[in-house]
């Protein structure tokens, strides 16, 4: 392993990139927050060694290894009239990063959100929540993150911020939580120069119908007979798609539609239990496979994984397996990149309420490939990593 250098952060802030409306929420979270008698701190660090092995379409290998940590600190607070505002700086930084930025744009610089080294204000929101009341509405930028109910979490569409990424939602969320479901309606801004999250080329918001996308979920947690989760999403991102790749103008709409269920039952007497689930995904229309470097023709639009998870096989030790097959036509997910099918084992230790530990051993490869690679890229990688909330 490498030696680690001293990691230091540096805030160069860049005032001609900050767009208006962020910044006046921001300055409302930090004077409403600071006057709230009800503000509370609170964030996470989270730091571990990861190391990853890369073969590619050529035969050649090549391997990195390096130490990684994120630390977010968090300042919240109730403002008076149902009224509430959050704001939290996130920093990503890693033992071979070259530099040091805080950036902050409204997009992100590339699928992962930030780049090692980086730090950003991953939250700035003022939220209603009227008291006795089932709806909510937050306004500003915010994590949203809706993953399959297994130790793993991963998603096939909105999951911001996984793993040791920083990435974010800028827009509006209304929330209406019923008696057994709750619905959820985000309406996101992309800027021009990319998105904010994970939302892949040739999906690219240059035209302006482009720059308002929408995702809705409907979920319940509520539990019938094993299942104890059930969800449905849809993505819709209007003028995003570049069908023919980024330097062709013509222009299609983005839609994607996903189910999502976990269903537990108890082994034995111990207190483990054994968790199933499952999530599909479709595309109806997808980019030209010349677009994406996976072959000719039409994309594929059809994605699924399944897991599996024992929970509590000792007491707060949880270990689990996934399986995902991700088509190349499917651009929307931070845990899945397209035209890759994924393998994954994982342990939890859920040691106490503030630390958690986890170890992933992974291996992604590619599906379709053009008539001139000699054989499927293949990543394998592991991290053994720590989090500490506070």
């Amino acid at each position: 392993m490498r030696t680690v250098p001293g990691i230091r952060l540096t805030h160069t802030l860049r005032a001609n990139a900050i767009r208006l409306p962020l910044a006046a929420a921001l300055m409302v979270v930090a004077a409403g927050v600071q006057a709230s008698d009800a503000r509370q701190t609170s964030g996470d660090i989270r730091f571990g060694y990861v190391a990853s092995e890369t073969r590619a379409r050529s035969g050649a290998t090549t391997d990195a290894d390096s130490v990684r940590a994120r630390a977010r600190l968090r300042v919240a607070g109730a403002l008076g009239g149902g009224w509430h505002a959050s704001g939290r700086v996130a920093a990503r930084l890693d033992s071979e990063q070259d530099d040091e930025e805080f950036w902050m744009r409204t997009w992100a610089p590339g699928p992962a959100g930030l780049e090692d080294g980086q730090a950003t204000i991953d939250e700035a929101y003022l939220e209603y929540r009227p008291a006795e009341s089932p709806w909510s509405l937050r306004l500003g930028r915010f994590q949203a993150a809706f993953g399959l109910d297994d130790i793993m979490k991963k998603s096939l569409d909105q999951n911001d911020s996984t793993n040791f990424d920083i990435t974010w939602t800028d827009g509006i969320w209304w929330q209406w939580r019923g008696n057994d479901w709750t619905t959820h309606v985000i309406a996101r801004h992309n800027d021009r120069r990319g998105p904010t999250g994970a939302l892949r080329r040739p999906l690219d918001f240059a035209d302006d119908s482009s720059r308002a996308g929408l995702f809705v979920a409907v979920e319940s947690k509520t539990a019938v007979g094993p299942l104890v989760q059930r969800m449905v999403t849809m993505t819709w991102l209007p003028s995003a798609l570049r069908t023919n790749g980024l330097a062709d103008p013509a222009l299609e709409d983005y839609l994607a539609l996903t189910a999502k269920a976990a269903a537990e039952w108890p082994l034995g007497q111990g207190g483990t239990k054994l968790r199933l689930g499952g999530e599909v995904g479709w595309a109806p229309d997808t980019p030209r496979r010349e677009a994406v470097n996976s072959g000719t023709g039409a994309a594929d639009a059809l994605s699924w994984q399944a897991s599996l998870s024992l929970m509590d096989v000792r007491p707060d030790h949880d270990v689990g397996i996934v399986y995902g097959r991700v088509a190349d036509g499917w651009l929307l997910s931070s845990d899945f990149r397209p035209n890759e099918e994924l393998l994954e084992a994982r342990w939890v230790w859920q040691a106490s309420k503030a630390w958690q530990f986890d170890a992933r051993i992974r291996r992604r490869e590619e599906i379709d490939l053009p008539a001139s690679a000699a054989r499927p890229r293949r990543d394998d990688d592991v991290y053994l990593r720590a989090t500490w909330k506070f």
